[in-house]
């Protein structure tokens, strides 16, 4: 998935075996390069385009929601776990133990649907080139910009379509910290600054790294 913000292109591509992109996760055909699945009672997804990547679980035994990925000279990559569907009134904790390379992104991203709208909350990274501001939110002691860019006859997970990204973005976060993300104030504040958001799709605490960079994240998420 390359960042969508950037290349006015939707983050998570997907090429399919017809020979199309598709931004999204969750689709009716499994896009080529990408894995999904369940463990311990998370949502997983491990999509690589170029390059490769590796999702494990370590230390899901002892916490449930946790992860690892490594990767190497990915043309894209995004992996990570969650839920499927998404809620619009969880709190979102996490902790990263260990952060090493080069990456885009790091925090949630999803979806929902009717209206279609691709979203990001952004803990480590940046997601906000070429969008346009709209103001700012406080949430879980910090000060998110909001952000909004809109994507005309791009992929995404119901085919081909005109949809709205809705974007947090803080950036300040680190290493060994449990952290929450309480993803009712940023939806509630997209809702008022934005425009409405629909039925939750998926919704994952995710790595995204791009332009064949390799690295390395150990994640819980719960």
């Amino acid at each position: 998935m390359k960042n969508v913000a950037s290349s006015n292109v939707s983050a998570l591509r997907r090429v399919y075996r017809q020979g199309f992109l598709l931004a999204g996760l969750l689709v009716a055909s499994l896009p080529l390069g990408a894995a999904t699945g369940t463990d311990h009672g998370f949502f997983w997804q491990n999509y690589v385009s170029g390059g490769s990547s590796s999702i494990s679980f370590p230390q899901a035994g002892t916490y449930p929601g946790n992860f690892a990925v490594s990767y190497n000279n990915v043309g894209d990559v995004v992996a990570g776990k969650g839920w499927n569907p998404g809620s619009s009134t969880r709190v979102i904790g996490y902790n990263i133990g260990a952060l090493s390379g080069s990456y885009n992104f790091v925090g949630v991203y999803g979806w929902t649907t009717n209206p279609l709208i691709e979203y990001y909350v952004c803990e480590l990274g940046s997601i906000t080139w070429n969008a346009q501001n709209v103001g700012s939110v406080s949430s879980d002691g910090h000060n998110y910009g909001l952000w909004k860019h809109q994507q005309v006859n791009q992929p995404s997970i119901q085919g081909t379509a005109t949809f709205w990204q809705f974007m947090s973005q803080w950036g300040g976060s680190s290493t060994g910290t449990n952290r929450s993300i309480t993803i009712a104030n940023h939806m509630n504040a997209w809702k008022s600054k934005m425009g409405a958001m629909g039925a939750n799709n998926l919704q994952i605490f995710a790595i995204e790294a791009y332009g064949n960079k390799s690295g390395y994240i150990n994640a819980t998420v719960w």
